[in-house]
């Protein structure tokens, strides 16, 4: 009669199915090199736990005479028999806020190169990760958000055999478990045992469910094994049949550069799910997990921040059950400090009419100067200004009539220079040139003033009693480019004229005109006297 799944989960005892071939974790052996002098009893004293026979081992080898061994003849000593040495593991890295709770000690925060005991409890916060390295090489990297035992780390005797075992309460954690004589490393979470030999796998926790990837070897648990390639979900019910793992997703539009922050990377959407895990680590530094999260959709965004250096993105989508596929990798730089001064003056997509432009900044205090390019290309392929000299705050530049981009990056004291900041627009315009005047119009209504329109909206019209305008009689805004003076008594006039754009531009005074009413005539009887004045 088959056992029940949960029963096997209760179990004290787990069938470990291995990489190598099946044998029981119970049968295996240490094939122990004899050497000179060496007896079964001799053995027993120095390797063996306390209470294990010799006579098995002479029986197990067929050995006639317990007293004469043959050197350099393999003496196997079932693993079982072997007496054990308790060892560390070494705390490779961590990242952000991570806890570690002793038995009989206060919880605090580790250190990379601390060493951690059997019944050591690693605790990650949130955007939180820790790596670990036991005796044999095994690296498990606890993901943010976990909780990670180690149960058992021991040598068996003075062989190479590490027996590891870990538990898994809460949270993810990625392993790599290295190929070993007799490695034997297991790991268990609330509702699954877990054997692997020689096998990078990843593994979530979760309340009532564990979810298992294999990317490497096999790993095995109660009724179930699965291959590279192939995850499975198990829960404290049953364990789903084992799946293919989803490809990896399509990064090759991603930038490999990226100079702001906060970061955000995305990428194609393809055929490969519509929810991805993205994770970014320190380049080369499998254990330096800096950056983890699930996505709704082919975008990852961070508000954490994250120094200049250079980084790798793994990014791998989730299926309907939330096994998560192969990894897609990326290296990337870095480069958003020191950061650009905000840009304060022109205003963006600003106007004017100046023949020389103000262009000021903020100042950075991580910046000892600045760099400033102005050019007539958004892509700045030939600036026609480009200066990293400058320590202030502000910069005068003359500029033709057009459309100008401009942008500034920060330099700190040692030379290193920051990304440019976003790039503004000022445009540069042409003032409405001065009207030209036409010969004016007498009526009985009074004389009419003309001038070319050249394209103006509207113009402004000033009338004084003296050349300098300081005794105005009248100031006006027309929009037609003409004016009538209505029967002036007798005397001296001062007229001028200039345009004004529909932009508001407004452009130069024209020539100031004269007009001369004498005082014995009624004017309306004479032809008016229009002078241009000097």
């Amino acid at each position: 009669m088959p056992i029940p799944f949960r029963a096997a989960l209760r179990g004290t005892l787990t069938v470990l199915l291995f990489a190598y071939g099946g044998a029981h974790a119970a049968d295996e052996v240490w094939p122990y090199p004899v050497v000179r002098g060496d007896t079964l009893i001799g053995v027993r004293d120095r390797l063996l736990q306390p209470g294990a026979s010799w006579r098995e081992l002479q029986r197990l080898n067929r050995i006639k005479d317990p007293r004469r061994l043959v050197p350099g003849r393999p003496l196997n000593i079932p693993l079982h028999m072997l007496r054990e040495q308790a060892l560390g593991a070494e705390l490779l890295h961590t990242h952000g806020e991570v806890t570690l709770l002793r038995d009989g000690a206060a919880p605090r925060h580790p250190q990379a190169g601390d060493s951690l005991l059997q019944g050591d409890r690693l605790r990650t916060g949130a955007q939180s990760s820790a790596s670990l390295r036991f005796a044999d090489g095994t690296r498990v990297l606890i993901r943010p958000d976990s909780e990670l035992r180690i149960e058992r780390s021991v040598r068996l005797g003075s062989s190479p055999a590490v027996d590891t075992r870990l538990r898994l309460d809460s949270g993810g954690a990625d392993s790599h478990v290295v190929k070993q004589p007799q490695p034997r490393f297991e790991l268990r979470t609330p509702v699954a045992n877990l054997g692997v030999r020689g096998t990078e796998f990843r593994t979530r926790s979760e309340a009532t469910r564990t979810l298992v990837e294999v990317l490497e070897g096999r790993v095995a648990a109660p009724t179930l094994a699965l291959d590279a390639g192939f995850g499975a979900l198990i829960s404290s019910e049953r364990a789903q049949a084992a799946r293919p793992l989803l490809p990896a997703p399509q990064l090759s539009g991603l930038p490999t550069r990226i100079e702001r922050l906060p970061l955000r990377l995305a990428w194609a959407a393809g055929d490969t799910g519509t929810r991805f895990r993205a994770q970014v680590f320190a380049a080369g530094q499998a254990e330096r997990l800096v950056l983890d999260g699930v996505f709704e959709g082919p975008l990852a965004r961070w508000s954490d921040d994250l120094p200049d250096g250079d980084y790798e993105l793994r990014v791998r989508a989730l299926d309907e059950q939330g096994l998560e596929g192969r990894d897609a990798t990326l290296r990337f730089t870095l480069k958003a400090r020191p950061e650009p001064p905000f840009l304060t003056r022109p205003r963006a997509a600003e106007r004017t009419a100046d023949d020389s432009i103000v262009f000021a900044w903020t100042h950075n205090a991580a910046a000892a100067r600045y760099r400033l390019q102005i050019a007539d290309d958004v892509a700045f392929t030939a600036p026609r200004v480009d200066r990293s000299d400058l320590s202030g705050t502000e910069q005068r530049e003359a500029l033709p009539v057009g459309l100008h981009h401009w942008r500034l990056a920060s330099i700190r004291a040692d030379g290193d220079q920051g990304p440019f900041g976003d790039a503004q627009t000022v445009q540069r315009v042409a003032l409405p040139p001065p009207p030209a005047a036409e010969p004016p119009q007498t009526s009985d209504a009074g004389v009419l003033l003309r001038w070319r329109a050249d394209g103006a909206a509207r113009f402004q019209i000033q009338v004084a009693q003296d050349d300098a305008f300081t005794q105005i009689l009248t100031d006006q805004s027309i929009e037609q480019p003409q004016w009538l003076l209505p029967k002036p008594a007798p005397g001296q006039y001062h007229f001028r004229v200039r345009a004004i754009d529909a932009d508001g531009f407004i452009g130069p005074w024209g020539a100031t005109q004269r007009l001369e009413v004498p005082q014995t005539l009624q004017w309306w009887l004479l032809l008016p006297l229009l002078l241009l004045l000097p």
